[in-house]
């Protein structure tokens, strides 16, 4: 049963981090992203970081909504284990480098 939740969990949140990438693109505005290392007054390439975001947010999603399919398929087919597990280091790396780019990357778009 954990699997199964565990799994709707990070399909729901991954479909978060979609909506949003989406939702900054076509609004443009960096406000949507809640940073609070980033002052977006000293933002110098709106675009770029506008560009940044959505990849990584986009990328981060779509992993989250593979794991959680693979987490609900493993709940009920035992050969999926050996992919779940696989998967579980995939998004703990995922995150780790989600929280690194948004914390160290995202100031190179900053102005002097």
């Amino acid at each position: 049963m954990f699997k199964f939740v565990f799994g709707i969990f990070f399909i729901v949140l991954g479909v978060y981090f979609i909506y949003l990438a989406l939702r900054l693109q076509t609004t443009r505005d960096i406000g949507l992203i809640k940073n609070n290392m980033v002052n977006i007054d000293k933002i110098k390439d709106k675009d770029g970081y506008i560009r940044f975001n959505f990849k990584l947010h986009m990328l981060v999603g779509i992993i989250y909504i593979i794991q959680g399919i693979i987490s609900i398929l493993a709940r009920y087919f035992i050969f999926m284990d050996n992919v779940y597990s696989f998967m579980d280091i995939i998004v703990i790396i995922t995150i780790f480098t989600y929280v690194y780019k948004i914390t160290f990357k995202a100031t190179k778009f900053y102005k002097e």
